[in-house]
C-alpha cells in the first residue's frame, strides 16, 4: 500500500527543482542570445569578416554577461543543490517507509 501523504512532499520538491532548473536554463539562453546579438552588432560596425574572431568574441561576451549576473546564477545553482538534497532525503524516507513485501510486490 502506498502512502499518498508521504509522496506529496517529494512531488513538491521535484516540482520546485524542475522550476529552478527551468529558470536557470532560461537565464543561460538569455545570456547566450544577448552575447550573440552584441557580437553581431560589433561585427557589423567593424565590417571585419573573420569568423573565428567573431566566435571568440561571442564567448568573451557570454562570459562577461554571465559575470554580470553571477549572483542570480549562483543563487539558482545553490537552490538546485538544496533541492537535490531534499529530494534525496525524501526518497530515502519513502524507501525506508515502504519495505518490499515477501512476495516481491510493493
Amino acid at each position: 500500500m502506498i502512502d499518498v501523504l508521504a509522496s506529496k512532499p517529494l512531488a513538491k520538491a521535484i516540482g520546485a527543482r524542475r522550476e529552478a532548473q527551468r529558470h536557470l536554463d532560461c537565464l543561460t539562453r538569455q545570456i547566450a542570445a544577448r552575447a550573440g546579438r552584441q557580437a553581431i552588432t560589433v561585427k557589423v560596425r567593424s565590417r571585419v569578416r573573420r569568423r573565428s574572431g567573431l566566435r571568440l568574441y561571442r564567448h568573451e561576451l557570454a562570459a562577461r554577461l554571465a559575470f554580470e549576473r553571477w549572483t542570480e546564477l549562483e543563487t539558482l545553482a545553490h537552490r538546485l543543490a538544496f533541492q537535490e538534497q531534499i529530494i534525496d532525503a525524501l526518497e530515502h524516507c519513502v524507501d525506508a517507509t515502504f519495505p518490499p513485501s515477501r512476495d516481491g510486490w510493493t
